[in-house]
């Protein structure tokens, strides 16, 4: 997770337009004590990136933090235990630490109350860690930094040592909501319980559990109890727009559901009392100009095919003296059955249901295709080749002479079947779990 895009729509009172504020989040999980976290990049996902004027300095100066609630409890800790120094850490910076002790040491054999000592500080010590570090050692002195390349420190009493503890609690308050970061929005959002809508958003919600939540659960039935706990009123685009395809298949509105198409297919079309879109300060530059890819403007994108989606299904019915401008209100109880169902890709469900039980699989199983001779293995592209004449196919290989082929519907499977029988290389037959699963002939021999 790099960027977060935020689009609030606001209704604006019996004028059948809506104002739009729209926001990008540079994220970035930053370090702090125990807490640093470990990520994969794959390189293609980079170079989508890339081709897409990612900002990747933004992302790593400027990101903001962000903390599940099991990363919060163990900041938490380690504040209150001021023991936010990792081992090692410690370990790495204990030389340097020892040195300003004895310096430290020597000065409070002679010093007096309010006496301050100058030291320089080291580089490769945080201040954080530093401070920490040297409060603990010495409890009669305070510390604190004078700049970036020097600490002092004073002997205090000890009253005035409990009147400076007090502060410092809001001090690691600070460090704390610092490290929270955009955790603090992601719960403001759970707090206003406002209609989320994402489009094909069922990872991007996953994310969002797992970074600002907590681990992802074992059980997915505990996501979905979780997530429409949180977030109870959840749109997809996707979704919406995939079961509306049949209905408009004369107009071509819905052929294809990708999100840039989608926008751009309702920018060409009109329908009566439309609700018009205007831009805020914030996102003055989508006016103008597109910015596919970058989060706020697919944030925006989104909001916008849903409002036009919703208002398609309010006035579908209505004939032209019906026709009026309808509130959301009126909106929201037109698109409710569509709630909490988020479309799935590759998968055996064309969507799951947040709010109750899942749709029967209505696709086809897998298929699986083998090489007629060992000495002739089988080789991706070309399947990918020979399959792709029959429509939209995934290929898993399982070994050099095997690979398992899906398909999106029952036609193509017929296709497959009846065309490639008689195929000089390779067999293409249904899978069966009991005759071709390695792992069930294993278990039943």
């Amino acid at each position: 997770m790099v960027q977060i895009g935020l689009s609030a729509f606001i209704e604006i009172p019996h004028e059948n337009r809506y104002r739009v504020h729209t926001f990008n989040f540079y994220v970035y999980p930053g370090s702090f004590g125990s807490v640093n976290v470990k990520f994969l990049c794959q390189a293609s996902a980079l170079e989508f990136l890339c081709r897409h004027n990612f900002d990747f300095n933004k992302f790593i100066y400027d990101g903001i933090s962000y903390l599940n609630e099991e990363q919060e409890k163990v900041l938490c800790n380690e504040i209150e235990e001021l023991s936010v120094a990792t081992d090692a850490e410690c370990d790495y910076d204990e030389i340097t630490v020892q040195e300003i002790s004895s310096k430290i040491s020597e000065w409070l054999a002679t010093a007096k109350n309010e006496d301050k000592l100058v030291l320089e500080k080291p580089p490769s010590v945080s201040d954080y860690v530093l401070h920490s570090q040297l409060r603990q050692r010495f409890p009669a002195i305070w510390t604190i930094s004078v700049d970036r390349l020097h600490v002092q420190c004073a002997k205090i009493t000890e009253e005035k040592k409990s009147i400076i503890l007090k502060e410092h609690e809001m001090e690691n308050e600070r460090v704390l909501n610092s490290m929270l970061g955009f955790t603090r929005v992601f719960r403001l959002l759970v707090k206003h319980r406002k209609p989320i809508v994402g489009h094909n958003c069922f990872m991007d919600l996953m994310l969002m559990y797992d970074k600002f939540y907590r681990p992802l659960p074992v059980k997915y039935s505990q996501f979905k109890e979780d997530i429409s706990r949180l977030f109870p009123f959840v749109f997809d685009t996707k979704s919406m727009s995939a079961s509306m395809r049949k209905s408009y298949k004369e107009t071509g509105l819905f052929e294809n559901t990708t999100l840039s198409r989608l926008y751009a297919a309702f920018q060409r079309r009109f329908d009566l009392y439309q609700p018009a879109i205007i831009h805020g300060q914030e996102g003055s530059k989508y006016r103008e100009a597109e910015a596919l890819h970058e989060a706020g403007y697919d944030a925006f994108m989104t909001g916008s095919v849903f409002l036009r989606i919703a208002h398609l299904k309010a006035v579908v019915h209505l004939s032209f003296a019906e026709a009026q401008p309808l509130p959301f209100s009126h909106l929201f109880s037109i698109i409710s059955p569509d709630m909490g169902r988020l479309n799935l890709i590759r998968a055996s469900v064309n969507d799951i249901n947040l709010l109750g039980s899942d749709s029967k699989s209505l696709r086809p199983e897998w298929l699986l295709v083998r090489s007629r001779k060992r000495s002739q293995p089988l080789k991706p592209m070309q399947l990918a080749g020979l399959f792709s004449a029959f429509g939209s196919v995934d290929i898993r290989p399982r070994s050099r002479q095997e690979a398992l082929l899906a398909v999106g519907n029952w036609g193509c499977v017929r296709d497959i079947l009846s065309s490639l029988s008689k195929h000089p290389h390779i067999t293409v037959r249904k899978y069966n779990m009991w005759k071709h699963s390695p792992v069930v002939r294993s278990l039943l021999w």
